[in-house]
């Protein structure tokens, strides 16, 4: 699942893959088991999502993890909290 969030007028797609979780914990030391509200983490693993998800579409995303953090604010937080949530949601088998 790919799931479109838009930060500073720019649109990122974000995908949730063992490879962009894998690499927020060994670059960043972002682990998913320990994720907590810590909002520097979430914008972390926000940011190799997105790399994820600039996969998908066919392009790189360019832009380092400095100049990712450098265009979150604050109030940006909730939307790529739920953003976040509906990537990494297990889907459930329907009834």
């Amino acid at each position: 699942m790919v799931e479109a969030v838009e930060i500073a007028g720019r649109t990122f797609h974000l995908r949730a893959t063992m490879r962009a979780l894998r690499n927020a914990k060994t670059q960043d030391g972002v682990d998913i088991q320990a994720l907590g509200g810590d909002p520097l983490d979430i914008v972390v693993l926000c940011y190799h999502f997105a790399c994820a998800g600039a996969q998908t579409q066919g392009t790189e995303l360019t832009m380092s993890r400095d100049e990712f953090e450098d265009i979150v604010t604050p109030a940006d937080l909730p939307t790529i909290s739920a953003a976040m949530e509906k990537v990494m949601a297990v889907p459930t088998k329907k009834k």
